[in-house]
């Protein structure tokens, strides 16, 4: 230990335990500072930091807890015990967390301790150059050339330099005033991480100020980035309401539901019915897997099969036995002929054939044509059908080598593949289809099966909230552009908007699960086959993410929410990343949760959701833990690979501000008698 170090010493090691040490300081330190070479050091701040010295580098330490004993001093006044505690003992008790090591560069920090100190060694304040190693301050960039990387042969750069940044600032540090807590860009953007806090804690503030700081470095601008918003609450579209205005490099697209807050038709946000996988309409229908998901597949592979032209001989082959096979099964069952009559129609409507549809004119077996029609011998007269043999004969007719016209011996179903078009509107008839030909096999029970089927489709067939569904022209290449900030001229892709806000807010959240579900794994489908692998990164920002990454074992639906799992566990692979931010982690998934890498968390005093982060980051400390319930508003501790060190700090100011203001309950109570409502209403 050279001079200097001797001169800062403030006490030495008197225990060592595998997680801890304790340090007894010296003698006269009665108000736990010291005068340094540049200014007032105190030590025993919690939270703080010592350092003590091992070999050629110096552990660092985290103060968690002072104490005093008193050291068996006899006193002639008992008033002179009372005041005079600059003679009983005091005690620090660390935590070793890391290093300091010398490096061409100066000191360098790096997290863990493997080695522990001899007994009685000195421990020292902290000076403001290890500090800055600690929170990394200083250069955070690397300058490059504005055509690039190259260089002339003199190493300048020919047309001017920028600096392509690798950290930035989140906030000030609550224990070290002025010092910056950053993030390294690379390691919290290029994994997952999550932003937790009870309600009203800054949680939507912390995840404005974070992207509005990355859109503020303007020597070379982040257009290469893409963060979409799945925003629940309506809240993100006054927070980037001024990022073009400061850098004209930058475009924020905005996608609602709502009509009133669309400002022109682009606005506007679909989702076409066919660009939902099976598991997803599982999800939507909530179809149980044993019993209704076939039928729920079947019901989807008709409704693309008819949406088909028949010219082809195969699928118009296909139709017509499905057809017959099902119309007969109706005209044989014990249902009244009016219920028969009403139940082929909506059929036919839907699904038809140039051989089997309402206006096909019978043949009759003598050769004859006459003028009834297939949709005539619907017709109910005196209760019967009038056309009931008519029709059945025909559709058991045969051809001229004695086979049956319609009915084939061997058929399959046809299989449904997401991004097969087809009209939203013919799903209803489609599962009656399916259900018909189940039953026209034996299954004389799977309708009451799928009785529950029959009712959720005909809910959201009703509903308005499920109109965006409906948009089937869409092209799924141009609305996969959309949904990146991407477009396409010229033949070549280009960035079009950095930031995708999808505001949700005027959905339920059985509704939002099912969008955040398809929206996800389209664009992780899509960035995991761009070539190269892994160079368009995007980041998913998950807002109120507990109402649809849930943690819930027992539902029967969660195969097509296992998209985020997935992305969890893969997405780093090929640049899709996840900023989870919730009020209730203990109903987020693990599998989601634990992939997380980073942590910004606010203030959180659930016990229940305090201990569900101690099980999923086994690294934290109860220490940090502890900290957890009282962290003020605007406030939040950060930990995990993107920080040197776990540090709590002071959220840099959000501006514009998110739409989650508290309500001034005060200002909106004591008004004048009388007052008029001023608030836009629909009454």
């Amino acid at each position: 230990m050279n001079k200097e170090d001797k001169q800062r010493a403030i006490g030495k090691v008197i225990a060592i335990n595998s997680d801890r040490f304790t340090i007894e300081l010296l003698a006269g330190f009665d108000n736990f500072n010291i005068s340094g070479f540049d200014d007032i050091h105190y030590f025993a701040q919690l939270n703080s930091y010592v350092i003590i010295p091992y070999q050629h580098y110096y552990i660092v330490a985290e103060v968690f807890g002072v104490r005093e004993k008193d050291m068996n001093t006899s006193y002639n006044d008992p008033k002179e015990q009372f005041l005079n505690k600059i003679k009983s003992g005091k005690f620090l008790e660390v935590l070793p967390i890391g290093a300091l090591k010398p490096t061409h560069n100066g000191l360098t920090f790096e997290f863990g301790v493997s080695v522990y100190p001899s007994l009685y060694t000195d421990t020292l304040y902290i000076k403001e150059s290890e500090l800055d190693a600690i929170f990394n301050v200083g250069a955070h960039g690397e300058v490059i050339c504005e055509t690039g990387t190259w260089r002339d042969n003199k190493g300048e750069c020919p047309h001017g330099e920028n600096r392509r940044f690798n950290t930035l600032s989140v906030g000030k540090s609550t224990i070290f005033p002025g010092y910056d807590v950053k993030i390294d860009i690379d390691k919290f953007f290029g994994g997952h991480a999550a932003v937790l806090g009870n309600t009203g804690s800054g949680k939507s503030c912390t995840i404005s100020s974070i992207i509005q700081g990355i859109f503020s470095l303007k020597d070379y601008s982040a257009v290469g980035s893409t963060f979409v918003f799945f925003d629940v609450n309506g809240e993100y579209r006054q927070a980037f309401s001024k990022l073009r205005k400061r850098n004209n490099n930058i475009r924020v697209r905005y996608l609602t539901l709502d009509e009133q807050k669309a400002k022109n038709e682009k606005e506007l946000f679909n989702l076409p019915n066919w660009f939902l996988n099976i598991d997803e309409w599982a999800l939507l229908l909530k179809a149980s897997e044993r019993t209704q998901l076939p039928v729920l597949r079947n019901a989807l592979g008709l409704a693309v099969l008819f949406s088909r032209d028949d010219a082809e001989e195969g699928i118009r082959k296909t139709k017509n036995h499905l057809l017959a096979t099902c119309i007969t099964q109706i005209l044989r069952d014990e249902t009244s002929s009016p219920s028969k009559s009403d139940r082929i129609h909506s059929i036919l409507r839907k699904f038809n054939t140039t051989d089997i549809k309402l206006a096909k004119v019978l043949c009759v077996t003598n050769g004859r044509q006459t003028d009834i029609t297939i949709e005539k011998t619907l017709i109910v007269s005196f209760g019967e059908l009038t056309g009931k043999t008519q029709l059945h004969d025909y559709l058991e007719s045969k051809d001229v080598n004695g086979d049956p016209l319609f009915f084939l011996s061997k058929v399959e179903m046809p299989v449904y593949e997401k991004g097969s078009k087809f009209n939203f509107d013919v799903i209803e008839e489609a599962i009656d289809l399916a259900i018909l030909y189940e039953e026209a096999h034996g299954n004389r029970q799977i309708r009451d099966y799928c009785s529950s089927l029959i009712t959720r489709i005909k809910s959201i067939r009703d509903r308005p909230d499920f109109e965006f569904l409906r948009a089937s022209n869409s092209s799924l290449r141009k609305y996969k552009r959309r949904i990146l900030g991407l477009f396409k001229k010229d033949g070549k892709i280009k960035k079009h908007a950095q930031v995708v806000v999808i505001d949700l807010s005027v959905l339920d959240d059985e509704i939002v699960e099912i969008v955040a579900c398809v929206l996800s794994r389209i664009i992780y489908e899509t960035v995991k086959n761009f070539e190269p692998r892994n160079a368009y990164p995007v980041n998913l920002i998950l807002e109120e993410a507990h109402r649809y990454i849930t943690e819930q074992p027992q539902r029967e639906f969660l195969r097509a929410n296992l998209i985020f799992d997935r992305i969890a566990k893969e997405g780093r692979k090929f640049g899709v990343f996840l900023l989870v931010s919730s009020q209730r982690p203990s109903e987020l998934s693990k599998t989601v949760l634990s992939q997380c890498s980073n942590f910004i968390v606010h203030r959180i005093q659930n016990p229940e959701d305090l201990s569900h982060i101690r099980q999923i980051t086994p690294h934290i400390s109860e220490t940090i833990l502890k900290r957890m319930p009282s962290i003020p508003t605007q406030n939040a501790l950060i930990f995990g690979h993107a920080v040197n060190l776990p540090a709590t700090f002071k959220v840099t100011n959000a501006d514009p501000l998110p739409l989650s203001d508290n309500n001034k309950v005060s200002e909106n109570w004591f008004l004048q008698k009388d007052f008029e409502l001023t608030t836009k209403t629909n009454l």
